[in-house]
């Protein structure tokens, strides 16, 4: 019977219930150890009915974590699909697909999540992304008295849609709990209180040794050992046994165990209530026993007892090799040999699945062993750690130090091929860190290698020339990527290096267009089919990535449209949301490019709003953002510029500088200031030419042009046929050409240079349309300008046209849609027919290009400005205030 639970199990019904309406929910149930989280668990499970589909997956408390451990359990133990196999994709989309296709609610529960590996809170993230559309309810407990600040279940909780999680926290049993715990006896009940805190393992444990009176435990551990103490010796062995396999052990195992009668020992164990079965395994009754058990063992016990495990597991006669288990009972067993043989298998299985950070750790128990390895085993020891670890523990010294050790090793070792190859990982590590000249270094060391051997591969100089041209396209010096990509493409092709030439063509086609060369687009586009085709998804993103600024700048606004909305679908469809925060900054700057300064706003400071993405992800963001509100003429405008100016040194890379620098010239027109436009215009002339595209140099030179600074040319190369004009001192018609390439802010300042009174009421009603404050603000302060009217807001819709063109009904039924509600249930909410609201959803995912409602739900999570607040709706509010 659980006491004082009863609020915590109709929560747990509450929501279940709910379900069909209004979508799934994720349940978090926290407590200390032994506070009850799984009986309230078993309690609520026994609670359902037949017809209720329940599913538990456990994570184990191993040295390394399962790779995706309790996802595989759910999986099997949805029977009658397909999803037992172990496949990545299986656990993630297929098994969403799966529990789409379910007509009732499901329980899934995952026990012990603080145990779990990072795939599986990547896992959790994933799902917590698309519950509101599926029928199922996540229950799913945790020790909160384990997790510090930082555990990365904490930021994978963080990321789940506060609507669609509920926390119930455990809190210990009262005295008068204790007291009916307690009964008849003579115990006292305040002092077992005091004693065990009011948890409930603890409390059943001291009760169990005391029931007669005598002396009270005053530990976990003390009541274990009262508790053994009257115990057969042979029930002490098994126990002790058991407390070195983490979780449930199969009985066959032990009844394998060195013990002279294993079954009759087995049966008084259970009998005495000191282990259950269930399934035809046998645990502990709480994990603290097992720990108070294993605990008290001497080392020369714990390493027999892992090596008959040891034993077992790698001589089953069904041939199966649990490598996780195997791995855990090698490091408790001490066996180098087998740690050396199974460890590196344990990681290739838990990269498969991509639990990087689990590869990383299997092959970390082997590292300190290296030494004793040849040199081509330490060095792939070395390289392979290198790898694993810098994909999911991060960039550190480590990382960097054994890439440079495999550099070492492999030397010694006569192949310079994988001397090669861990000199690019050199270079790409570095650049990832920001270090653009250890990058180079890298990068021009291991070419050298290379083309320096005669026996390197084709497949070795493809990577390494495609990095470094990589490199030098994000420094704009284009010539030389489209160089040293054509270079890669060459040997790629050679070697049927698929992804390679991916890469590759999206680096000389991006190199190329942003040179102006057509032909770029052609090869981004086949890029981007290869990288489709074929599951690149990264490749594809960067695609999605490049082409959208390349078509920015060419001003081909509409293809830019389309692609970076496909590109965000794609990228929220993925889960890549570094990649799709980037893109969503570039749609911000093409908002910012179509005079549409208040939306670029709100897109880019949606990115900047978003948690755990890193400062080269949020840049583009970071300048929209302070290039908009300076045009909007507001007063966070200068400290917004700073910051992005900051990051931008940070990074170090022209492309970013150089639009901030530009920045700069035109607040100081604004601000009718001179000095700061000076000094950035001196940076931008002391940079070499091949760094800045035609249009950056164009639209440099137009602001240094209208700040009245000193240009050494009025001509160059490839300049914009508008920039041109108004260098000719042909304003006018650089306005009118502008206008032409739908660059109506550029068209307005170019039609108030003219100094013609109608052309100052046309760049003054331009500015208006854009809501460019600080232009209209310069336009009225300068010498000889009147006429214009004064700066007056009038009524106006506090709601703007919404950006997929969603009617004010589409968009109370889009907000009803992703709050998990079902067609039924927005149709009830709504007092609409059930037909009418369908057609609503058609149209929406129609509008948003949406393959279904999950994909809309994703849309919303990267794109919450989609999602108009309700006091969105058509109000008009007046706005009096003048400006002077």
């Amino acid at each position: 019977m659980l006491l004082e639970r009863e609020e915590q199990l109709q929560i747990l019904d509450e929501v279940r219930l709910s379900i069909s309406r209004s979508g799934g929910r994720i349940v978090f149930v926290a407590g200390e150890a032994g506070i009850g989280k799984s009986s309230l668990i078993a309690d609520f499970l026994s609670s359902l009915g037949p017809e209720t589909r329940k599913v538990i997956g456990l994570c184990d408390p191993l040295i390394t974590p399962r790779p995706l451990g309790p996802i595989r359990d759910i999986a099997a133990g949805l029977s009658g699909s397909t999803l037992i196999r172990d496949e990545e994709a299986m656990l993630f989309g297929g098994l969403v697909e799966h529990l789409s296709s379910l007509r009732e609610p499901v329980v899934l529960v995952i026990e012990d999540l603080h145990w779990a590996d990072d795939r599986t809170l990547d896992w959790l993230k994933f799902i917590g992304r698309r519950i509101a559309m599926l029928p199922l309810l996540l229950v799913c407990s945790y020790r909160d008295d384990q997790l510090a600040g930082y555990h990365p279940l904490r930021s994978a909780m963080g990321e789940i849609v506060p609507a669609r999680k509920k926390q119930i926290n455990l809190a210990p049993l009262s005295l008068d709990a204790v007291q009916m715990l307690v009964g008849s006896t003579r115990l006292a009940p305040d002092r077992l209180l005091d004693i065990t805190g009011g948890n409930p393992f603890f409390l059943t444990e001291l009760l169990a040794q005391s029931a007669d009176g005598s002396k009270v435990p005053q530990t976990i551990g003390d009541a274990v050992d009262a508790r053994l103490a009257g115990l057969p010796q042979d029930v002490v062995r098994l126990l002790e046994y058991v407390s070195c396999w983490p979780g449930a052990i199969p009985s066959g195992i032990l009844l394998a165990l060195p013990l002279p009668d294993g079954y009759g020992t087995l049966t008084q164990a259970i009998e005495k209530g000191l282990l259950i079965e269930s399934g035809g395994r046998l645990s502990f009754r709480h994990e603290i026993a097992r720990i108070a058990i294993y605990d008290r063992l001497s080392h020369p016990r714990r390493v027999d007892a892992h090596r008959c495990f040891l034993d077992h597991l790698c001589n089953r006669e069904d041939g199966v090799q649990p490598l996780d288990m195997i791995v855990h009972h090698a490091r408790g067993a001490e066996h180098e040999q087998l740690l050396l043989r199974y460890a590196p298998l344990a990681a290739d299985n838990a990269a498969s699945l991509g639990a990087h950070r689990e590869a990383a750790r299997f092959l970390e128990h082997v590292l300190p062993l290296a030494d004793s390895l040849d040199l081509e085993q330490a060095a792939e020891i070395c390289e392979r750690w290198a790898y694993e670890a810098g994909l999911s523990l991060g960039i550190d010294a480590d990382v960097i130090s054994n890439r440079r050790k495999a550099v070492e090793l492999w030397r010694k070792a006569g192949d310079e091929n994988r001397v090669g190859e861990n000199l690019r990982w050199l270079s790409r590590l570095h650049w990832y860190r920001g270090e653009a000249e250890e990058a180079k270094r890298y990068i021009e060391e291991a070419i050298e290698v290379l083309e320096n051997n005669a026996s390197a591969t084709e497949w070795a100089k493809a990577k390494a020339y495609a990095l470094r041209a990589q490199y030098y396209m994000l420094q704009d010096e284009m010539g030389e990527a489209v160089t040293w990509g054509r270079r890669a493409l060459t040997f790629a092709q050679a070697v049927e290096d698929v992804e390679t030439c991916t890469h590759a063509l999206n680096t000389v086609g991006s190199a190329m267009l942003f040179r102006g060369d057509p032909e770029g687009e052609t090869l981004l586009r086949e890029s981007l089919r290869i990288s489709l085709e074929n599951g690149f998804d990264e490749q594809a993103a960067r695609v999605y990535t490049n082409l959208s600024e390349c078509l920015i700048e060419m001003r081909a606004l509409d293809r830019a449209e389309d692609l970076i909305d496909a590109g965000i679908r794609f990228d929220s469809a993925h889960d890549l949301d570094a990649w799709t925060y980037y893109l969503i900054g570039r749609k911000a700057q093409l908002r910012l490019e179509q005079g549409r300064f208040d939306e670029a706003v709100t897109i880019a400071r949606g990115v900047l709003g978003q948690e755990n993405q890193t400062l080269l992800m949020r840049m583009p963001a970071q300048i929209v953002l302070a290039r908009s509100l300076l045009r909007l003429g507001d007063a966070a405008a200068e400290e917004a510029l700073q910051q992005a100016l900051v990051s931008a040194e940070k990074i170090g890379e022209p492309q970013y500088l150089t639009v901030l620098k530009i920045a700069e010239i035109e607040q100081s027109v604004l601000a009718g200031t001179s000095e700061t436009a000076a000094q950035a215009w001196d940076w931008l002339c002391s940079l070499d030419p091949r760094l800045l595209s035609p249009r950056k140099l164009g639209e440099a030179m137009f602001w240094a042009r209208i700040a009245e600074l000193p240009l050494k040319s009025t001509s160059a190369p490839g300049l914009p046929e508008p920039v041109r004009l108004l260098l000719e001192g042909k304003t006018e018609e650089a306005g009118v050409a502008f206008q032409m390439e739908s660059s109506d802010y550029l068209a307005a300042w170019s039609f108030a240079a003219t100094g013609k009174a109608e052309r100052l009421q046309e760049a003054d009603e331009l500015f208006r349309s854009m809501g460019a404050m600080a232009a209209r603000r310069w336009l009225r302060s300068r010498e000889g300008v009147s006429g214009l009217p004064p700066l007056q807001r009038g009524p106006y819709k506090s709601s703007r046209n919404h950006p997929y063109g969603l009617t004010a009904k589409e968009q109370t039924v889009l907000r009803l849609l992703v709050e998990g509600n079902s067609n039924a249930a927005i149709a009830e909410t709504l007092s609409r027919s059930r037909r009418t609201i369908e057609n609503h959803v058609s149209s929406i995912l129609s509008k948003l290009q949406a393959k279904d409602r999950v994909e809309v739900l994703l849309r919303s999570q990267s794109e919450p400005w989609i999602v108009l607040a309700e006091d969105e709706a058509d109000v008009e509010i007046e706005y009096s205030s003048h400006e002077n």
